[in-house]
């Protein structure tokens, strides 16, 4: 069902234009960008302390004419002599909270990864998805009829303006202008940054992970939904030719090709067994065979793991434990 990445007699040597191929595929569905250039820039909006804590709200520049919104949260002691490793995390399917979904304990469905994180040593940037948060909202309370006339409004505005991009490729830029800003910054380990996230945070981190080398530990979850089983992932939301292979069944790219793109670079997959959104587990664990074979390829096969509970579409307590002495193993400079 499920291409394979690798044969067995595949050699290390070819990998190199095997991997290029595939990133060729999964590029070519998540649309064509914008030819510009962006210099990293950020303004500190906000400065206030939570659960013990800094956090710095900032702006950052994306396009030459827009901004993204992020909050850090600074780990005590972090400073130019004491640079930490930052993860950006990735907030899941919150219009509204947005980045504050994951700066949180309070609510009852969320949890607040960036805010352990930092209290862990790491620095933890908490952005808005394009269109989610106070990009959506602006930081106006709103009624939820207008929380969806304004999301439909803003999708279809970026449909017309960006006819060859796609929802997928927007989030993978915005989030890697971030990492632009983190490249900057003197109280952060340059050039080796962690990313989780769950749900659509997981979608974005798992992207982020294949198409960005700077992402040294990438933990996904509830991200991974393979695109011939999922039957939520029928139609053209996610990029321009989507339709076109779901009417097919012949899909330019599925999962194990993103496992493949991010080897050899440590990758934890969390994934529930009972996940309403993604009913047919079985299929994960083919693109989990099928692409972990690029590590065992490239002689890393310790960079690769899943882990797999009954709690839904979530990250139980234990899970999140998991994840982050996950990133404690591979970006904290011993």
């Amino acid at each position: 069902m499920f291409r394979d990445v690798v044969l067995q007699d595949t050699r290390a040597e070819e990998w190199p234009s095997i991997r290029a191929r595939i990133h060729q595929r999964v590029a070519g569905c998540m649309g064509t960008p914008p030819h510009v250039k962006v210099k990293p820039e950020m303004q500190v909006v906000k400065e206030y302390r939570n659960y013990g804590l800094k956090h710095l709200k900032i702006r950052f520049r994306v396009l030459p004419d827009e901004h993204g919104l992020a909050v850090m949260v600074l780990p005590k002691g972090v400073s130019a002599r004491r640079p930490a490793p930052a993860v950006v995390v990735c907030h899941g399917t919150a219009r509204v909270e947005g980045k504050f979904s994951v700066l949180t304990r309070e609510a009852a469905n969320f949890r607040g990864y960036a805010i352990d994180l930092a209290q862990r040593g790491f620095v933890a940037v908490a952005p808005d998805t394009y269109m989610f948060g106070e990009l959506l909202t602006h930081g106006e309370e709103l009624p939820y009829p207008e929380v969806k006339k304004r999301w439909d409004e803003a999708n279809a505005q970026f449909a017309q303006t960006h006819p060859e991009w796609s929802l997928d490729g927007r989030r993978l830029w915005d989030h890697q202008r971030l990492l632009d800003l983190l490249d900057t910054l003197d109280f952060v380990q340059p050039k080796t940054y962690g990313v989780m996230g769950n749900s659509l945070g997981g979608r974005t981190a798992i992207f982020l992970t294949a198409f960005d080398k700077r992402i040294g530990a990438g933990v996904p979850s509830t991200g991974v939904s393979p695109n011939l089983t999922n039957i939520y992932r029928s139609g053209a939301q996610h990029m321009p030719q989507w339709a076109d292979y779901i009417r097919s069944a012949n899909m330019a790219y599925d999962y194990q090709d993103i496992i493949a793109l991010a080897a050899p670079r440590p990758l934890l997959i969390i994934e529930p067994f009972n996940d309403p959104y993604n009913p047919f587990l079985a299929a994960n664990f083919q693109v989990y065979l099928s692409g972990q074979r690029a590590y065992g390829l490239l002689g890393k096969p310790e960079c690769f793991c899943t882990l797999n509970h009954g709690d839904g579409h979530g990250i139980p307590p234990d899970a999140c434990e998991f994840a982050y002495r996950w990133f404690e193993r591979w970006l904290i400079v011993r």
